[in-house]
């Protein structure tokens, strides 16, 4: 295949965005605080510069290979999906060491803390273990029949969205009573906090470390989900794409994914050439999964960090057991709760009596101390006929994501007043 030098500039151009990307984060696996002392005193040494040199000559060694090898369309936008999926887990992996200097620059203590309870998470078998088997059950939901008439992908999308969510929750209560209740009870938080740490930075430290591992837990799962979504697309042959059908009336291909207008507009303006244009839409298919799928992630991190939130504040009191009977009885009175109030407005309404009263006061209870988690549900968006307003649907995950923020806070300043009582003697 004849491929232009623009095309290969392009190429080596986004090629170099993964190596420069790849840099932090492989510098944290592979070298050690010797390997770091010595960068410090010779920027530069042989062996670096050698691995310089070598990931340059890829730069462009790995375009003019894809280019020459892959030809047609397709196989050029499967490429470009690839490319953007492999480019979003850096940036993820990037972010997560930003967010740890930051916090280890700001708030050297609990940052400290916060770091060792992400480690301690992220290391554990629990951790990949649902890991693991969310990521399985979604690959799984793209070949099972839901007999929906023509919405299973709407299917799918609402349960990998309470896949993420349940393992997510699951996984930052169990760390919480095992992380802060084991140590509390085996005197290790005495040793922690003679540094000195004080109660405050070790409980919020400690909240900080187990929600990152649990967005960790997101940033992985999210990326699985999206190429679910792109699977499911090419399984259920959905979504003819118009201007392949166009080129190809007797044999329209179907299962290809919907390349949004504005991708096509950029690439027209851009002028580029064929095959790295088509690599380009490929990449703008999955950011355009990735922006999709974005505001559902935030509102169901928004409910795990409030029962994340609940599970640490219990810990410093309550051991496991009751700590995860706890978390789970207020997920299912918390989404009931809506239920109730709409259930004892009927019944004031029809009777005056005893109950009807008694059931109001339980349902009011209810709905002022409990968080109304039914808000962070992506399923009214997802079962309406006309697709919500794009900003006043921003708006909305801004404002339930603040309200989750709130109550996350209230939460732990509960937790930290029981802390402060409690004897680690």
């Amino acid at each position: 295949m004849s491929f232009s030098l623009n095309s290969m500039l392009v190429g080596a151009v986004m090629v170099l965005l993964q190596v420069l990307l790849a840099l932090p984060w492989l510098g944290i696996a592979f070298l050690t605080r010797a390997d770091w002392e010595q960068l410090r005193r010779k920027p530069f040494p042989p062996w670096l510069v050698q691995r310089l040199l070598i990931a340059l000559a890829a730069c462009f060694a790995i375009p003019v290979l894809v280019l020459t090898l892959v030809q047609d369309r397709n196989s050029l936008e499967i490429v470009g999906r690839t490319y953007a999926a492999l480019l979003q887990l850096q940036i993820t992996l990037d972010v997560f060491i930003l967010v740890f200097a930051l916090l280890l620059n700001f708030w050297p203590k609990g940052g400290a803390v916060a770091l060792a309870a992400f480690r301690e998470g992220v290391r554990q078998w629990l951790f990949w273990l649902l890991t693991g088997l969310g990521a399985m059950f979604m690959l799984l939901s793209i070949f099972v029949p839901y007999f929906t008439f023509g919405e299973d992908y709407l299917m799918v999308k609402q349960l990998g969205y309470d896949t993420i969510m349940l393992v997510a929750v699951l996984f930052g209560a169990l760390t919480a009573s095992l992380s802060i209740s084991e140590e509390i009870e085996g005197r290790t938080a005495i040793t922690v906090m003679s540094k000195p740490v004080s109660r405050r930075q070790f409980m919020l430290g400690k909240f900080a470390g187990i929600i990152l591992a649990a967005l960790f837990m997101f940033g992985a799962l999210g990326i699985v989900f999206e190429g679910v979504l792109v699977g499911k697309h090419w399984w259920d042959r959905l979504d003819v794409d118009p201007t392949q059908a166009a080129m190809t009336p007797s044999q329209p291909i179907i299962g290809v994914v919907t390349t949004p207008r504005w991708v096509n507009t950029t690439l027209e303006a851009w002028k580029l050439p064929g095959a790295i244009a088509d690599v380009l839409r490929g990449v703008g298919q999955w950011t355009a999964h990735t922006l999709d799928t974005m505001p559902g992630l935030v509102l169901c991190y928004s409910q795990v960090m409030v029962l994340v939130g609940l599970a640490v504040a219990l810990a410093t009191r309550v051991p496991m057991v009751v700590n995860l009977t706890t978390v789970l009885v207020v997920f299912f009175l918390s989404h009931l709760t809506p239920v109730l109030v709409a259930i004892a407005a009927r019944a004031r309404a029809t009777d005056s009596g005893p109950v009807p009263q008694l059931l109001s006061f339980v349902a009011g209870v209810f709905d002022t101390i409990l968080p109304d988690l039914s808000m962070f549900s992506m399923d009214p968006a997802l079962l309406s006929d006309v697709a919500p307003d794009p900003s006043l649907f921003a708006r909305y995950v801004g404002a339930v994501s603040l309200y989750g923020v709130v109550y996350t806070a209230i939460v732990l300043l509960f937790g930290l007043i029981l802390f402060e009582d409690r004897d680690l003697a």
